[in-house]
């Protein structure tokens, strides 16, 4: 999410140089220093007078909303709501409006919402993240002024906005937009890439019928899914799994400004973390000279994967990277499918129109399916032959679903050959999670929960007692407890 920020901002000013009274929050030298710098420039160039946005974009915004508020006025006499659209067309126009006028979601009011947000609370954004200290209230800004709104209005509405969409695309050439588009857009409406149909025409059948939107419309379900359920890794309220991704992009900026050598703009040195330093810190040694924007996932895999098989990181790992949010989108066979078929298509689309450019778009499309194959089998299954590492990837709407007095595993025989044999590993796992157990070792840890019991199990696995290590450390609680345990069970090996 911070990558696509910085990649917006970088976009947005186009390297413009435009001078400004404002100045960061973060001091000099810091990577916030840098990000702020460039918020500066993008808001003295839509702001050219300090206050009122570019003429410009005022007018194109005005003209959006002045056509998509309509969906929201719901005036007797002379309804707006009846009127037709020029942006979406009669057809989607009254989809929309049938779902702004279910209560209480009232979901198809976003397109105005939007629009008037941007038009009155765009200024006062990026100027309170301009003048954030620091890394933490820099993010609690996004967190709290786009994530949220974004994600709450996504799970109550994502899938509704989707099913009225996929009713009405077919009438989206009845806009009048498109007319206006090939007058004044300066496109070329003999290109090569129309193949003799008319302009209108094929772009019209283009957004209707050949964008994947089946396959879209899977991701987005999916997506949601994962990301709008509740983080069942937290014993007590409702917490949800966006906010668990967007907490470990919070960890991963910080490890990334560790391993490259930036400076972070944080409070203080403060007390020494629970995480081990090493941690957080990739060894990218063999990068010296490589620009940090340079890198892939493929060159830091090795280095990030090293990290998950240290014993000493695999709990914070576990709990900061993969918790149950991530087991659940991992394993989500119909959202890896869906991402895989998008890609493929939008590329034979973008060929389609821009033929000159079919080796650098087949290039693209590998390389980034190959990033997100490489990341989905890493975090499929965790596991380090070395050490013995492994993790727990229990999805978390993953529960009681066995039938009382039936065996889940049953089938999953041991003996049998090494793929069944690491199935019936992982649904053993699993089951100890839920409280079971299949070697008699859940006797120490009966009474506890969540992770408590996931920690006594690791435990018992490695032959420790949970009793002995906590012998000399009652009374303790937190980071006390936890050094107390260690030192406890480094005595008794």
């Amino acid at each position: 999410m911070k990558v696509l920020l910085v990649a917006a901002c970088l976009l947005a000013v186009a390297s413009a140089q435009v001078e400004s009274s404002m100045v960061p929050g973060a001091r000099r030298g810091t990577f916030l220093n840098g990000i702020q710098q460039m918020l500066i420039n993008a808001t003295a160039t839509f702001y050219p007078d300090g206050e009122n946005m570019m003429q410009t974009i005022k007018l194109a915004v005005m003209t959006a909303r002045n056509d998509l508020c309509k969906i929201n006025n719901r005036q007797e006499v002379n309804n707006p709501q009846d009127h037709n659209s020029i942006i979406l067309g009669k057809t989607c126009k009254k989809a929309f409006v049938k779902l702004y006028n279910e209560e209480p979601d009232r979901c198809g009011g976003v397109f105005c919402d939007v629009l008037t947000d941007f038009e009155t609370k765009t200024k006062e954004s990026l100027t309170r993240m301009i003048e954030a200290e620091y890394d933490s209230d820099f993010f609690d800004i996004i967190e709290e002024r786009f994530i949220d709104p974004i994600m709450e209005y996504s799970c109550r509405c994502s899938g509704k906005m989707m099913d009225a969409w996929m009713g009405c695309k077919k009438r989206i050439g009845d806009a009048d937009i498109w007319f206006t588009m090939m007058n004044f857009g300066g496109f070329d409406t003999a290109a090569e890439y129309l193949g003799g149909m008319d302009w209108k025409d094929f772009w019209v059948d283009l957004v209707a019928n050949r964008v994947p939107w089946e396959d879209i419309e899977t991701m987005l379900e999916r997506t949601m899914a994962n990301l709008c359920q509740r983080n069942t890794d937290i014993r007590k309220g409702d917490s949800k799994c966006y906010t668990y991704f967007y907490n470990a992009f919070n960890t991963l900026y910080q490890a990334y400004m560790k391993s490259t050598g930036l400076t972070p703009a944080k409070r203080g040195r403060g007390g020494k973390s629970d995480v081990p330093e090493d941690c957080t810190r990739y060894d990218l040694t063999q990068f010296e000279g490589v620009s940090v924007m340079n890198l892939t996932f493929g060159d830091i895999k090795e280095a990030v994967v090293d990290k998950f098989c240290v014993e000493e990181c695999a709990d914070f790992y576990q709990d900061e990277f993969l918790g149950c949010c991530t087991a659940s989108m991992v394993q989500d066979e119909a959202l890896e499918e869906s991402v895989k078929n998008v890609a493929d298509e939008i590329k034979e689309i973008y060929v389609s129109v821009f033929p000159e450019d079919e080796a650098a778009a087949d290039a693209g499309i590998t390389e980034y399916v190959g990033y997100y194959n490489d990341a989905i089998d890493m975090m499929r299954n965790p596991t380090c032959e070395d050490t013995n590492v492994s993790y727990d990837m229990t999805p978390c709407t993953e529960g009681d679903m066995s039938v009382d007095g039936e065996d889940p595993c049953a089938g999953l025989s041991q003996e049998e050959a090494e793929e069944e044999g690491k199935a019936a590993k992982k649904c053993k796992k699993k089951q100890k999670k839920k409280g079971g157990s299949d070697d008699g070792d859940a006797g120490d840890c009966a009474g506890l929960t969540g992770k408590k019991l996931k920690k006594c199990k690791k435990n018992a696995k490695k032959g420790g007692n949970t009793d002995s290590a906590a012998a000399g450390c009652e009374g303790l609680e937190g980071k006390q407890l936890k050094i107390c345990k260690k030192k406890a069970k480094k005595a008794g090996k």
